[in-house]
C-alpha cells in the first residue's frame, strides 16, 4: 500500500518519540562507516579498486543487456521521483541527476537514469538511523549518507539497486553475506514503514575520488600468483580476534603458496611459518583474498595465524603479549579465511 506525505510525517514523528536505538546496535553500523573510510584513503594512495563488500564501493559500470537484466531475487518496489531535484546544488562537481524517493525498509529499491558524464555518485538519505546496502554490482554497505561511485558511459542508461534496513534488522544480517543471501534475508522478511531516498550525481568530477578514478592505474591492481592446480595443503576460518591458531598441514611442506581473506572488519594477519611472522593487511583485498609465496626451510607441518580487526590501526609487534596488548578493549569484527597450498 502506498503512503502519502502524512502517513511518513506519522511515522518519523512516532519513530521520534521511541528515542535513538541501542548504542550496541548502532556500534556495528559505525564501526562500518569508519572502515570505509580506511578504505577510501588505502584505495587513493594504492590505486586499487575497493571491492566488492566494501562499506563505500567504487565500480566500473558494466553497460549492456547483461547488466540490465541481471536477476534479482529479492523483493522490489517503485518509487517517487522527485522532480525538482535536478535544479538542486551539485555535488563534488557532478550534477545532480535524479532522486527516486521510497516509502519502506527492507525492500530493494531500483533506480534507472542515464549518466550525464564519465563519474556517476549515488548516496542515500533516510529518516532514521540504518543501514544502506548496494547490490548495484555485488555487495556493499554502509550508514544512510554514505556514497558509491561508479565509471559511467554518458547517455548509456545504467539501473542502480540499493535497500535500506532498520538498525536492529540489520545486525541480524550474517557478516560477509554474499548479494544471494541479502537477498533471501530480505524475501523471508516483510518490510517496515521508512521514508528514504536514493540521489544520483552525475558528469565531470574533479574530486580526490574521481581523480584516483581517473587515473590509468585504478583497477590495474598487479596480478596474484595462481592457486589453480596447486595441491591444498591446508585451510581454516575464524573470526579476527587477535587470538592464535595452529593450522595443521595435510603433508609436510616446503615451497608454499598462501592466501588470507579478510571480510567485514577483518584487518590485519599476522602469519608465522617457521618461527618466522609475516603481517598481512588484508582489509583492502576483501574478497579476492592476499597471495604470496613462502620457504618453509626444511620443511613445516603447520602454520600460525592470528588475524585482528580494523579498529587495531596497525601491528608493530608480532609476539603473543604484543598482540593480546593490541585487542585490548578490542571487540573482535570480521571473519577471515587462509588457505595453504604446495607449489
Amino acid at each position: 500500500m502506498a503512503h502519502d506525505l502524512k502517513d511518513l510525517t506519522e511515522v518519523m514523528e512516532a519513530e521520534s518519540a521511541r528515542g535513538v536505538p541501542s548504542p550496541d546496535l548502532l556500534d556495528g553500523v559505525r564501526r562500518r562507516v569508519r572502515r570505509g573510510n580506511r578504505l577510501r584513503v588505502a584505495a587513493a594512495a594504492l590505486g586499487m579498486v575497493l571491492v566488492a563488500g566494501t562499506s563505500f564501493g567504487i565500480v566500473q559500470q558494466k553497460d549492456g543487456p547483461e547488466a540490465q537484466n541481471r536477476e534479482v531475487l529479492a523483493p522490489a518496489m517503485s518509487g517517487v521521483t522527485n522532480a525538482a531535484f535536478p535544479k538542486s546544488r551539485s555535488m563534488e562537481g557532478l550534477k545532480p541527476v535524479k532522486e527516486v524517493r521510497f516509502a519502506e525498509f527492507g525492500r530493494i529499491g531500483r533506480v534507472t537514469l542515464i549518466p550525464t558524464g564519465p563519474f556517476t555518485m549515488y548516496t542515500a538519505r533516510c529518516e532514521r538511523d540504518a543501514t544502506w546496502y548496494d547490490v548495484t554490482h555485488g555487495m556493499a554497505s554502509t550508514g544512510c549518507g554514505g556514497s558509491s561511485y561508479m565509471l559511467t558511459t554518458p547517455g548509456v542508461p545504467i539501473t542502480i539497486e540499493t535497500a535500506v534496513l532498520p538498525v536492529a534488522v540489520a545486525s541480524k544480517l550474517p557478516d560477509g553475506s554474499l548479494p544471494g543471501a541479502f537477498n533471501r534475508f530480505l524475501a523471508a522478511r516483510a518490510p517496515v514503514p521508512g521514508a528514504w531516498s536514493l540521489r544520483v550525481y552525475s558528469g565531470p568530477c574533479a574530486s580526490e575520488t574521481c581523480k584516483m578514478m581517473r587515473d590509468s592505474s585504478f583497477g590495474s591492481r598487479a596480478p596474484q600468483p595462481p592457486l589453480t592446480g596447486l595441491k591444498v595443503l591446508g585451510r581454516a576460518t575464524g573470526t579476527a580476534d587477535g587470538r592464535g591458531r595452529r593450522v595443521p598441514l595435510k603433508e609436510r611442506g616446503k615451497a608454499l603458496r598462501l592466501r588470507v581473506t579478510c571480510v567485514d572488519g577483518a584487518a590485519h594477519a599476522v602469519v608465522r611459518i617457521a618461527g618466522r611472522a609475516k603481517v598481512v593487511e588484508c582489509e583492502a583485498a576483501e574478497s579476492t583474498g592476499v597471495v604470496w609465496d613462502a620457504e618453509a626451510g626444511d620443511g613445516t607441518d603447520a602454520i600460525d595465524i592470528a588475524v585482528l580487526p580494523a579498529e587495531v590501526a596497525r601491528v608493530p609487534g608480532t609476539g603473543d603479549a604484543a598482540l593480546a596488548k593490541l585487542m585490548k578493549g578490542v571487540k573482535p569484527a570480521g571473519t577471515w579465511k587462509l588457505e595453504v597450498y604446495a607449489r
